[in-house]
């Protein structure tokens, strides 16, 4: 039995979904969650005007809703359907085939971006062990997006030339110029993304070396890699999150910079957060966006992170005695998460240095690191104004800006930052 129906196997077969088309024999899929979504005719399109991949392309649109979905939900979700099958019928040259799933009524209290996308995703495995293949590439891309005309091209030419690398994330960038696009939402956009990138940029700089964008519209891995870690939640939101940061256990990632996904710029309330929670709170008075983390806060963990080799040969006085150095809300926050007792028993598992650190980095990771920031900033710390925080990082990273710079002139130096990204990958793309 091969690793694809061993996890098949796994799975509870209660809510198993059956597709409106005959199994495909593709060895690309694209997994679009849909749920109450007025235009994924839009994404098809794009999709269908890109450069075609050499291998055979599924794009398989789960569309869902809960048990206690309200009735217009329901409605809507069936006129989707209704759009998608009479796309279909019109588009019979088109390089790729499309699925339906259609998740109805699922139990509200998994109901959600996650089991949907997750649902796609198994399906997906499902299709590749039943046709005996070895491998496959599962793209997770969402109902509210458009592509750049290479899209599938180059995450299958990133994977071909990169064949350890177990997932791509994906340039993305939420589109600022469309005709229609609201100033104030414009502005939100801009604040929003631009925190985004803040961040990833600012882990960066404190020394942790698994700092990545967790967009769930923008990453791509290998089949294999999926059901090795589990396979996706069903978490109703930040399902991204915690899924790509458990995909980093497997090491071996990359990033394509060569193509980008767009998201649309546009309030929603399909999930608690993410871009339309975060533009639909803006526009509704939240002050939220006008701030972010400290830089502060990423200094602190600098002497930790930049440490961590040392760690391995110090004796145990010694690592207590290294948490004097930190700052006082560090050291406060690493006496009650047990930080010394962690790194002891983690020593006395790890056979050498070099397995202790790359260890170190999954225990005290993305999640712990967030834990440090939200209690540094409820008990000492104050979040600062986004734009001041993001050129202070600047500076410190070398790149001097005006004093002056717009928000959308500062997230465009940090959209190139992030073109540059380098991490743990055979080789970008």
């Amino acid at each position: 039995m091969n690793i694809f129906q061993r996890y098949i196997n796994q799975q509870n077969n209660q809510y198993v979904q059956y597709l409106d088309r005959p199994a495909t024999k593709s060895t690309i899929f694209v997994v679009i969650p849909c749920y109450d979504e007025p235009d994924i005719v839009t994404t098809l399109n794009s999709l269908a005007n890109s450069i075609p991949p050499k291998g055979s392309v599924t794009v398989l649109i789960v569309v869902n809703d809960a048990e206690n979905s309200a009735p217009k939900v329901v409605e809507r979700n069936i006129l989707t359907l209704k759009s998608i099958t009479e796309w279909r019928s019109l588009q019979p040259d088109v390089y790729f085939q499309v699925q339906l799933l259609y998740a109805h009524a699922l139990p509200s209290k998994w109901a959600g971006v996650g089991w949907a996308r997750k649902l796609g995703m198994d399906e997906a495995v499902r299709q590749i062990a039943n046709n005996g293949f070895s491998d496959g590439i599962i793209v997770s891309l969402d109902a509210d997006c458009t592509v750049s005309s290479n899209y599938l091209h180059a995450i299958e030419g990133a994977f071909n030339q990169n064949p350890k690398t177990n997932f791509f994330l994906i340039n993305f960038e939420h589109p600022l110029d469309a005709c229609a696009l609201d100033a104030s939402i414009r502005e939100g956009i801009i604040r929003y993304e631009l925190h985004m990138r803040y961040y990833r940029n600012a882990l960066q700089w404190s020394g942790y070396p698994h700092a990545i964008h967790t967009v769930g519209s923008s990453f791509a891995l290998k089949a294999s890699a999926y059901v090795k870690q589990g396979g996706m939640n069903r978490r109703k939101a930040g399902e991204d999150f915690y899924f790509l940061h458990k995909l980093i256990l497997l090491d071996h990632y990359g990033n394509i910079h060569n193509a980008t996904v767009y998201p649309a710029s546009r309030i929603s309330d399909r999930v608690p957060f993410g871009t339309g929670a975060a533009l639909k709170k803006w526009e509704e008075g939240s002050p939220e966006l006008n701030t972010t983390y400290s830089l502060e806060a990423f200094c602190h963990l600098k002497p930790l992170f930049n440490s961590v080799s040392a760690y391995w040969s110090m004796e145990n006085a010694e690592l207590e005695n290294s948490l004097t150095k930190f700052h006082p809300i560090l050291q406060f926050f690493c006496n009650t998460s047990l930080l010394i007792s962690q790194l002891i028993e983690l020593r006395s598992n790890c056979s050498n240095a070099r397995v202790f650190i790359r260890r170190f980095f999954h225990q005290f990771n993305a999640f712990w690191i967030l834990k440090y920031l939200n209690f540094a900033h409820e008990n000492s710390l104050t979040r600062n104004e986004l734009s001041s925080e993001s050129r202070k990082l600047l500076y410190n990273l070398g790149i001097e800006t005006d004093q002056d710079s717009s928000l959308e002139e500062l997230l465009r130096i940090y959209r190139k930052l992030d073109r540059e990204i380098t991490n743990n990958s055979d080789s970008q793309c």
